[in-house]
């Protein structure tokens, strides 16, 4: 069977969707102001995109790491697997996975795939506390965790219950979440390259997705159309009003208010009626029903519940579909024109003729980084970084290096000379929200992530899974 090509969103000045330009510039500059790295962007209003940005050396357009947004993700493959029959939110845990069934107390045993869908299984902790080891052997270490609360009562953010529905629905579909989603989601959405971290032939479910920026605004556009894309329904009929309904209360969860609205089917709601798919450092789609709008953004962001405010208070409250001829702000202000992250360049001479050497003793936030080395290269320079293995990279001298392919070039610097034997560069890895900024002096290195990232917090683990 043959997928149908997916049609584009149109494409509108903002004015015409009324949402003013000048909104838009507040939104990014609030933003920025309150510590976000801002990587992508896209804005949909009306069914229509009015604002779309990247911050070289992203691209919006590029698949990118969106940690927990892979969640909702992976809802969505739950709602196709229960529509075609292959499971049900009323199975028990123990039944979907019988080998392990003999480890289960009395609550374990009564749970059910609703149960760990909408995070209310009644631990008090994440049953997933490593990221090593057997996916095939997790079922047991789940089941074997009996619930501290009555299943239903008590939300945990629970990293272990997504593991757990995303090895069902595999076992029960017998392929990979992305190549199972690949003709239902991704290509009726024109959804481009996703890729997702896997254990030998089994997605993690509960991270790992790289997709880019446009295809988080596309997930959202398809939630507030009730699944349905360009008159064509693409999730089945009902299951987005599941998804994003409050199954559990989380009033108790320690984060910051819109993580204490309630949880769907691995969404989160939000104040304003709205609702999100989120993932750590930033990488969120927020559907805003009341609006008609969708904000998709990738970043880095230390404080998230800032991101989230900057759009309830500089976009929501302007949006004016009566203020449609308002005329678009000078082209140095266009809300969709492209930005860059801070780039470094040299101000001095470097001593000598290179290549220069640097040493790093590793610590708990880079425990793989032991050397640099910055050697000559045209304009710039080429840094050859041994974090956990060496990674060649180029690092233009003032601006940033472009990218034609991410999976053969994952990670491009900023850097130079900026004092007298004192080398300091930003080193991104393009498909992940993380840079990391080093400082060479004296022949020592000192190295800081923009945001810790999960799992192996090295440059050689921030590409894009293998196929």
């Amino acid at each position: 069977m043959t997928t149908p090509t997916a049609a584009p969103l149109p494409r509108s000045a903002p004015a015409e969707h009324g949402v003013p330009p000048q909104a838009l510039e507040h939104l990014v500059q609030r933003w920025l102001g309150s510590g976000v790295e801002p990587h992508g962007l896209v804005v949909v209003r009306h069914g229509h995109v009015v604002a779309e940005r990247s911050w070289t050396p992203y691209d919006h357009r590029r698949p990118g790491l969106v940690y927990s947004v892979s969640k909702t993700f992976t809802a969505c493959a739950v709602g196709f697997a229960e529509a075609e029959g292959r499971l049900s939110l009323d199975e028990r845990v123990v039944d979907l996975f019988p080998e392990a069934a003999d480890v289960a107390g009395p609550r374990a045993a009564r749970l059910t795939l609703h149960d760990v869908l909408s995070m209310s299984t009644g631990h008090r902790a994440d049953t997933l506390v490593s990221r090593d080891g057997s996916l095939e052997d997790f079922p047991r270490t789940f089941l074997g965790a009996e619930p501290e609360e009555e299943p239903g009562t008590w939300f945990v953010y629970h990293n272990g219950a997504s593991l757990v529905t995303a090895l069902a629905v595999q076992r029960r579909v017998g392929e990979r979440l992305v190549d199972y989603l690949g003709p239902r989601l991704f290509d009726p959405l024109g959804i481009v390259g996703p890729s997702w971290q896997h254990l030998g032939r089994t997605d993690i479910g509960y991270s790992g997705l790289h997709v880019s920026t446009e295809a988080l605004a596309h997930l959202g556009e398809l939630v507030l159309r009730d699944g349905v894309w360009h008159g064509r329904r693409v999730l089945p009929e009902g299951w987005t009003a599941r998804m994003t309904a409050r199954h559990t209360d989380t009033s108790m969860h320690p984060g910051t208010t819109d993580w204490q609205q309630g949880y769907g089917y691995q969404m989160w709601q939000c104040r304003h009626g709205a609702v999100r798919a989120d993932g750590a450092w930033g990488q969120f789609s927020v559907v805003v029903p009341e609006a008609d709008l969708v904000v998709a953004v990738t970043s880095c962001s230390q404080d998230t519940q800032a991101l989230l405010d900057a759009v309830w208070e500089e976009l929501l409250p302007v949006l004016d579909d009566d203020a449609l001829t308002a005329l678009p702000p000078p082209p140095e202000q266009r809300p969709d024109g492209p930005s860059t992250l801070p780039a470094l360049a040299s101000q001095v001479a470097p001593d000598g003729i290179g290549p220069w050497h640097f040493a790093h003793t590793p610590t708990e936030e880079h425990p793989s980084l032991r050397s640099v080395v910055v050697d000559r290269a045209g304009d710039g320079w080429t840094l050859h970084v041994d974090d956990h293995r060496t990674v060649t990279v180029p690092c233009a001298d003032g601006g940033w290096p472009a990218v034609t392919d991410a999976r053969s070039t994952p990670w491009v610097a900023s850097g130079g000379w900026t004092a007298p034997g004192v080398f300091e560069t930003t080193v991104a890895a393009v498909v992940t929200p993380h840079t990391l900024r080093l400082r060479c002096a004296d022949g020592r290195v000192s190295a800081r992530w923009n945001g810790l990232p999960l799992g192996r917090a090295s440059l050689r683990a921030l590409t894009l899974p293998s196929d």
